[in-house]
């Protein structure tokens, strides 16, 4: 999934590093993302943290059109992911 030359990647998946990630292009994406990682970030494993680092690298508009349900990621780990960050973002009080 990433593009990400990997001189680039983190050695370590912090929540710092993360929330510096969750800042995107589009104002909505930094609400949902950031709203995410501040439920799930504690309860993350080792490749939960790199699934969403990959998840991270993709472009503003892809992720957009999945989280807002305009369409479906084709594989199943993605696709469980989008559904985790719309369940905890959007129904978070």
């Amino acid at each position: 999934m990433s593009d990400y030359p990997a001189e680039t990647v983190p050695t370590e998946l912090t929540e710092g590093y993360f929330q510096w990630r969750c800042r995107r292009g589009m104002k909505e994406l930094d609400f949902i993302m950031t709203r995410y990682l501040e439920s799930a970030y504690p309860l993350m494993s080792d490749d939960d943290k790199t699934q969403f680092n990959e998840f991270l690298q993709l472009q503003d508009m892809t992720l957009w059109s999945w989280l807002s349900g305009k369409q479906t990621p084709e594989d199943a780990p993605t696709a469980r992911l989008v559904a985790d960050i719309c369940a905890s973002s959007y129904l978070k009080k």
